[in-house]
């Protein structure tokens, strides 16, 4: 049995209180009277129907207590699993989407569905083989089918719910994965809150959640250049209603900014913040609703720190004198093109130099195409120049291309990535992925005049602070790959202050995906560097339960699916019986002694 609303047992308390009322009830008291002879004559009658009274006192106080006892247990909300289960091995699937999180349920919809799952749990045989899955964003097999029902019962209670949408169908299809067809029956618990599901032999879908009232924060980041610095922040109203937000952001305890939103149902809004310090920045709705996770969100501010950089390829004076002069750190420069030299700078330089791969970190590559990119060098450009750009990019604010000739430089055939500046060929291409983040000129530097340009010291530090001059930053479900710096292993401090070790691969930090938002710190040796990991995009803060498939068949898909039987409204009923019954008798006996 579970209980929806655990906390109303207290009702039961009052049973010793109604036993302790009829102990104190009022006794005769003793009165002087001049002739007893009229109660003599009526004692024959009272002494008859004393043992009726007796009874009817004692009813009284069954039914009272009967009463206190029916409405608390009923305002718990009990529920029974009430089903037998077939032969053939079982999967438990739990939505671990951020909606689960959803306190519409009492404690919330996650815990609930876990509490569920352990009721079915509980009512498989001996000898029968369960699974645990998670739907996470990434489907998680928590334990495969084993007939140790304390091991998938240890896998139900250590379960929680991520900090973005889970794949709930890839979660089923990993469910039926595990035995043939026909051999596996799948018990799925989930809102359906972000998108249709499949309907399938052999699957039952429980449906937990009611509500759509949610208001969160859907993007909180900072942008930086060297003009200023600026946190962004988008704010979305996921319910049917309209809504009143106040937001206030705080940079460490101070409050640097408050506002009030008007949201209608489904509206988002966003708000700039100037900032003008570093620290930890933290964003707050101040509002009520059925998930107050996402009414909090934290990153991190402060001015770009300085990037090392290393120069690699032939010796270029120049642009060796123009980087020491920019806003970098420590500026090296070397002619040998070794992977193992790079781990431990911020911003590799690759001046007409391409490896056939590129380890995880950032470059700025001259003239080259190295391997492993989505972009492949098509022979050459004859004399061009820039035909378009996008001056609001952050690579490309204060720059002015007009006037530019490039001349000899690669054509690129890309597959991925972005182009920032365009000649009918990609002049300039960023791309971010597989852990590295690269941004690549088709040209090299001795054949254009962009060196004689003003426009090319304010770009090559807008590159930089691109490249290097950002806090490393993650997103939920997803892991992240930093450069080592030299170090073989690191400790991963979460936001709940969990511990997590980290072993360098390669010259690697490989860390593995994040289960939820807020500021994460990394320590590697001597050095610790914090990582702000912000929820994906879209629509995690949607919780609004969406429909659910009916079922296929007859047999243990249906059987699964009346598991749950409420005792609660018969239970409701038997008190308002009880109280009836109790208010009758009392009425009764007060008419017949008056």
């Amino acid at each position: 049995m579970i209980l929806g609303a655990p906390a109303f047992l207290w009702a039961l308390a009052s049973v010793p209180l109604i036993l302790l009322l009829h102990l104190l009830r009022l006794r005769r008291r003793t009165h002087p009277v001049s002739s007893v002879l009229l109660w003599r004559r009526s004692g024959p009658a009272l002494s008859s129907s004393r043992p009726l009274r007796r009874i009817e006192r004692t009813l009284l106080l069954l039914l009272q207590v009967l009463a206190a006892c029916a409405l608390g247990l009923g305002l718990a909300r009990p529920e029974v699993v009430a089903t037998s289960l077939g032969g053939g091995g079982l999967v438990l699937v739990l939505d671990g989407s951020f909606s689960m999180r959803a306190r519409d349920v009492a404690p919330t919809r996650f815990d609930r569905a876990r509490a569920e799952a352990e009721a079915l749990l509980r009512r498989v045989r001996p000898g029968q083989q369960v699974a645990v899955v998670v739907a996470a964003p990434r489907p998680e097999l928590l334990t495969p089918l084993t007939s140790d029902l304390g091991r998938a019962r240890a896998a139900l209670r250590g379960a929680s719910p991520w900090d973005a949408p889970g794949d709930v169908a890839g979660a089923v299809a990993l469910a039926r994965s595990l035995a043939p067809a026909g051999r596996v029956r799948v018990a799925v618990w989930t809102d359906a809150a972000h998108g249709r599901l499949p309907a399938l032999p052999g699957v039952a879908y429980h449906a937990v959640g009611r509500s759509d009232d949610n208001v969160g924060i859907t993007a909180f980041r900072v942008f930086r250049d060297p003009a200023r610095e600026e946190a962004f922040l988008r704010v979305q109203n996921f319910g049917s209603l309209s809504r009143t937000v106040p937001v206030v952001v705080r940079l460490g305890t101070t409050p640097i900014a408050r506002a009030t939103l008007q949201l209608g149902p489904g509206q988002a809004r966003s708000l700039t913040v100037p900032l003008g310090g570093g620290g930890r920045l933290r964003a707050e709705l101040q509002v009520e609703d059925a998930v107050p996770e996402d009414n909090v969100a934290e990153t991190l501010a402060g001015p770009a720190p300085t990037p090392s950089v290393l120069l690699v390829g032939p010796a270029d004076p120049d642009l060796l004198r123009l980087l020491r002069a920019l806003p970098a750190g420590r500026v090296a420069a070397t002619s040998r093109a070794d992977p193992a030299l790079w781990g431990g700078v911020d911003v590799v330089v690759l001046n007409r130099v391409a490896p056939p791969a590129l380890p995880p970190g950032n470059y700025l590559v001259l003239g080259a195409v190295p391997g492993g990119l989505p972009v492949d060098a098509d022979g050459a450009l004859p004399q061009s120049a820039p035909a378009a750009w996008d001056p609001t990019d952050p690579l490309l604010r204060f720059v002015d291309l007009r006037g530019i000739h490039v001349t000899g430089g690669l054509r690129l055939e890309v597959s991925g990535g972005r182009t920032v500046v365009d000649a009918g060929s990609p002049l300039v291409w960023v791309y971010e992925g597989r852990g590295v983040r690269v941004v690549l000129f088709a040209f090299s530097l001795d054949r254009t005049d962009l060196p004689r340009r003003v426009a090319f010291p304010v770009l090559l530090t807008n590159v930089l602070l691109f490249l290097g001059g950002s806090p490393p930053e993650g997103v939920v479900g997803e892991g992240l790959q930093l450069p080592s710096g030299g170090a073989s292993r690191a400790v991963l401090t979460t936001p709940d202050g969990s511990r997590v070790p980290v072993r360098a691969e390669g010259g690697v930090l490989v860390l593995p995906p994040f289960r939820r938002a807020g500021i994460y710190r990394l320590e590697d040796g001597g050095r610790t560097r914090e990582i702000a990991v912000t929820r994906p995009p879209g629509d995690a803060g949607l919780i609004r339960p969406g429909r659910l498939p009916a079922p296929l068949g007859d047999g243990a898909e249906r059987a699964l699916l009346r598991a749950r039987v409420s005792l609660w409204p018969w239970l409701l009923g038997v008190a308002a019986a009880a109280a009836l019954g109790e208010w009758a008798l009392a009425t009764r006996r007060r008419g017949g002694d008056t």
